[in-house]
């Protein structure tokens, strides 16, 4: 298969001649005049390397691009193409994750060589890519994350990638979904491994003393200050300072932590001596500081200097596969905190767990076991014993009986099945179920030939080869609706409602 290329240049010219001397060489090539073309490009495509020139309509075109192609593929590798007045630049984006850059105008050989680099690149990591994708897949864990749902392992697969280079870090996700695990993992996966992570949640610390917090004070510098404190930036000096909720900063904290990023130093209240700090910057929220910055209740320019790199963990109820692995972990903690004898979560409890939405997410999963396994009197966590609003969501028939235990991530149902990594066509028989733990991207065989001219549409397809699925699917469980719905890692009141649209009994 050809390599994939996207290149993006503000000059026609240019774009026509990285386009005809590439083509040359066999690659596949896309061009893009701008930062919108490339976003475009990039949302509709996998490339496997992407030319963009660092400065077109904004200085910083290039660097948005160069985040958008990493976030959706961490294997993409890019290229930035400057002019001599930005190497300065261009060596800056490559401490942000840039494989290397190319002065124009160029020598065509060097272009030539560095692409086959590049590319070549592109395969160590995508081949590492898919070492630790099978690792999660075998562990359910990565640096103390849980988790090995397809959505997970690509948040997963991007800190791996990012994690070494010097690019502050901007994790958005909804309360309770793990954003400090996320942090604690880049922290460990870089090279400011053995110096501070210190965290700091913003939302938690008064106005009036956040200053304090964040550049210290030195002695008499207000009523209470006996002695002189080290602020948290130069208590993380060389390491990881990770700003939680850093969306309830007040404005005039923005300006002075804006102020500290750019400077590269701080200053105590009271003192007179700026402090040198070596800080790697890694921020999360649960507000959308985009519409926080529109609104003008955050900085843009701050916002622009800590959202370099963005990490976008996903709520519990996108990363279902995940509910049973978890509640298993939680099941196991509380029950050895409490020395209980407590090994296991019975069928329907289950079922009602993988059906619940969990506003609360991860955070409040453990809640609910933790609630259980206080409640519960024997050795196995009953759907009696969970909250009403889970054992009350109308999860259907048990299957059977089935206990699902902490020794074991699977349940009976599971006992002849291979976790599997991404699944790619050619590795199910056509007209066959994929193997149980894929994300099901591998479809039944589908043929034209089976519609008359004029029937056919893509809405058509699509509901024909759910129907077949899900036929599949109730046969493999021996007719269990809860059965089946585990076998294609979807709710009970999802498969029910899938059921009765195609009028499966």
């Amino acid at each position: 298969m050809r390599a994939k290329v996207l290149v993006v240049d503000d000059e026609q010219s240019l774009r026509q001649l990285f386009k005809m001397l590439l083509e040359k060489e066999g690659y596949s090539v896309d061009v893009g005049g701008s930062l919108e073309d490339a976003s475009q490009a990039i949302g509709q495509n996998l490339y496997d390397l992407v030319l963009t020139d660092l400065k077109m309509a904004a200085e910083d075109d290039g660097l948005k691009v160069l985040r958008a192609a990493v976030q959706k593929d961490p294997a993409t590798q890019v290229v930035i193409l400057t002019a001599y007045g930005t190497i300065e630049s261009a060596k800056d984006a490559m401490r942000l994750g840039a494989y290397d850059y190319i002065q124009k105008p160029f020598n065509n050989n060097d272009l030539r060589a560095l692409v086959r680099r590049a590319l070549e690149k592109r395969g160590v990591v995508a081949e590492r890519t898919q070492e630790l994708r099978a690792q999660v897949r075998d562990t359910a864990s990565f640096e103390g994350i849980v988790g090995r749902d397809e959505t997970m392992l690509k948040v997963f697969a991007l800190i791996d990638r990012v994690a070494p280079t010097g690019a502050n870090i901007m994790i958005l996700g909804e309360s309770g979904t793990g954003k400090e695990l996320v942090a604690t993992a880049l922290h460990r996966r870089s090279p400011r491994r053995d110096f501070p992570f210190v965290p700091i949640n913003c939302a938690a610390i008064p106005e009036t003393l956040m200053e304090s917090e964040l550049f210290g004070h030195v002695r008499g510098a207000f009523t209470g200050a006996v002695k002189t404190k080290k602020g948290l930036f130069e208590t993380a000096h060389k390491g990881t300072l990770f700003l939680d909720e850093v969306g309830e900063l007040p404005p005039s904290m923005q300006s002075k932590l804006l102020r500290a990023i750019q400077e590269r130093s701080i200053r105590r209240i009271g003192g007179n001596e700026d402090i040198p700090v070596d800080v790697r910057i890694v921020c999360a929220s649960k507000r959308n500081l985009e519409d926080e910055m529109k609104a003008g209740r955050f900085r843009d320019d701050l916002f622009f200097r800590l959202n370099v790199i963005q990490i976008v963990v996903p709520p519990l109820r996108e990363r279902r596969e995940d509910i049973p692995v978890l509640a298993l972990q939680f099941v196991e903690k509380f029950a050895a905190r409490r020395e209980k004898p407590i090994h296991g979560i019975h069928d329907d409890a289950m079922a009602a767990l993988a059906a619940y939405n969990f506003p609360g997410n991860v955070r409040e999963l453990e809640n609910i076991i933790e609630r259980a396994t206080i409640i519960e009197h024997g050795e196995i966590i009953t759907l009696d014993s969970l909250t009403p609003a889970v054992a009350t969501g109308g999860v259907g028939e048990a299957a059977g009986g089935v206990t699902w235990l902490t020794n074991n991530v699977s349940s009976p149902l599971f006992e002849n099945a291979e976790l599997t990594n991404n699944v790619t066509p050619g590795e199910s028989q056509p007209g066959e179920l994929p193997k149980i733990g894929t994300s099901l991207h591998v479809l039944p065989e589908f043929s034209l030939e089976s519609f008359s001219s004029g029937d056919l549409s893509l809405d058509v397809a699509m509901e024909w080869m759910e129907k077949d699925i899900l036929v599949k699917a109730l046969s493999r469980a021996e007719g269990s609706r809860t059965g089946a719905a585990k076998l294609l890692n979807i709710s009970f009141r999802s498969l029910r409602y899938r059921l009765d649209k195609h009028g499966i009994e």
